[in-house]
Formats: C-alpha cells, structure tokens, sequence
C-alpha cells in the first residue's frame, strides 16, 4: 500500500524549527523539533489527554552532525492506515512510530520511553517493514 506524505520541509540542523502532521481523522499526530540544539521526534495520541506528548526519541546532537550547515530534506510519511509514521531526513528513516502496537523504533532508542504512556522502544531496522505492512 502507498504511504501518505504528511509532512515536508526543508530544514537546518541546529536552526530552531518545529514541523507537524496529523492524521486526516485527527486521532495521533506526530513532531519533529530541533530546539537548536538536539532534534526530537515525538508522537501524540489524542485520545490519550493526560499525556501531551505518549512517545519521544532523539534525533541527534546538532554539534554532532557533521554536514549540519548543508539544508536537509525532512519528510513525514504515513503508513495508508495512518498507525504508523516516520520521519526521513535526506531520505533516510530515522524515527518509525507504530500507534497500533505502541512502539517507538530508533537507530539509537534514546530516551526510554514513559512507562505511563505504555509505549516500548525497539531498534529501527525492526520497525523499518511497519511502514509498509501496518494493521491495526
């Protein structure tokens, strides 16, 4: 199935900028923010009105990216059923979040996720198929 484009931008690491997309039906949502100095991507489940944000995960360390002053191509994509998004920069996944399973996929799973939010974190080459094949 084709995924949904939710989101582009062109971005500059260490720039501070704030980029969104939700699902047409309005139920999860997900950002990217680089605060100028680190990048996250966090997912929002709107049913869920006690937790702001149900799932975080870093990104990178803008003193850290060694290209940081070249722009960067920065993508959402949803999966046709809009469960699970990711984030691509330069077309590269680095972020995948499955609604329907509750999982946060990353290169590097960092930080653990918020017990209270019920959400677990797993490498991304383990997520990387979600995207592609997600079901409810």
């Amino acid at each position: 199935m084709k995924p949904f484009l939710g989101a582009e931008a062109v971005i500059n690491v260490g720039v501070e900028t704030v980029v969104e997309s939700n699902t047409p039906d309005g139920k999860r949502g997900v950002v990217f923010e680089d605060d100028g100095d680190t990048g996250y991507f966090y997912a929002r489940d709107y049913d869920r009105a006690e937790l702001y944000f149900v799932d975080a995960l870093h990104i990178y360390d803008a003193d850290k990216i060694i290209d940081a002053k070249q722009p960067s191509e920065l993508r959402i994509i949803w999966s046709s059923d809009f469960m699970v998004a990711a984030l691509l920069i330069n077309m590269r996944p680095h972020i995948i979040f499955h609604f329907g399973e509750r999982i946060g996929y990353a290169q590097n799973p960092f930080p653990d996720a918020d017990p209270k939010s019920g959400w677990i974190h797993n490498p991304l080459h383990s997520g990387l198929q979600k995207l592609f094949h997600s079901s409810n």
